[in-house]
């Protein structure tokens, strides 16, 4: 008979709690994603609120995102020059979205960034360019929470006409489309009055996917797989063989 495989079975054990980790923060995020749904499921039929309010919750640290809000924004000059453009896939094509600045004077932060929408000529199209679009004037759309900042992200793309290309929207690229710091969230707008002219409002992602139930059981899966060589590894070694 030879020794108990201490080695083997260290090296096993660490594998199992990694994969068994693994299954559990799954299932973990299957429950925020469901609550995620249901949150967006509830949103379809929810009525707009000022969004004074919900800035001001905001500014306390709450979590803001996914409702629905109304805004009047302060009238500006035209937007005439420099723009700044997030880039997107809609319907397996590459979209350029509009970004622009609501400003709010005397709501929490002053203001708030809006995502107003895919613009309609540059669909397809693998970069936008400069041009005009009249100021956002009364707004419906969700907040979304900014993404955290990721050492990996791409910087914003100063194109040669002059507009902004971002490919990740943190804090600091809403700092870049406010020209200064601004709240914590953006407005994805659903609709604008007046509405302007080849803009598509585009706020909600039209499938959000939930595959975490099958990730979970992958995890469990393969944790089950090695349990099942670690001791068939452990009875051939202690017969012997």
């Amino acid at each position: 008979m030879k020794r108990f495989p201490v080695g083997l079975t260290l090296a096993a054990a660490v594998g199992l709690a990694i994969l068994l980790g693994l299954g559990v923060w799954q299932l973990k995020r299957l429950a925020w994603k469901q609550d995620l749904l249901a949150r967006v499921e509830a949103l379809q039929h929810a009525p707009a609120r000022p969004i004074g309010e919900v800035l001001a919750r905001a500014a306390r640290g709450e979590d803001v995102g996914f409702v629905r809000v109304s805004a009047t924004c302060a009238p500006t000059a035209p937007t005439t020059a420099a723009p700044v453009y997030r880039y997107a896939l809609r319907d397996g094509r590459v979209g350029w979205r509009l970004m622009g600045f609501c400003a709010l004077p005397g709501a929490p932060f002053g203001g708030i960034v809006l995502d107003r929408g895919l613009v309609d000529r540059f669909s397809g199209g693998m970069a936008p360019a400069a041009a005009s679009f009249p100021p956002a004037g009364d707004v419906t759309g969700v907040m979304r929470a900014s993404g955290a900042h990721s050492p990996l992200d791409a910087p914003p793309n100063r194109q040669a006409d002059g507009s902004t290309v971002l490919l990740a929207l943190d804090p600091a690229a809403l700092a870049l489309v406010a020209g200064r710091s601004t709240a914590p969230y953006y407005l994805a707008v659903e609709s604008e009055r007046p509405a302007p002219a080849g803009l598509t409002p585009a706020p909600l992602p039209e499938e959000i996917p939930n595959n975490h139930f099958a990730y979970a059981l992958t995890w469990f899966a393969l944790a089950g797989v090695l349990v099942w060589m670690w001791a068939g590894s452990l009875m051939r070694r202690m017969r012997g063989t």
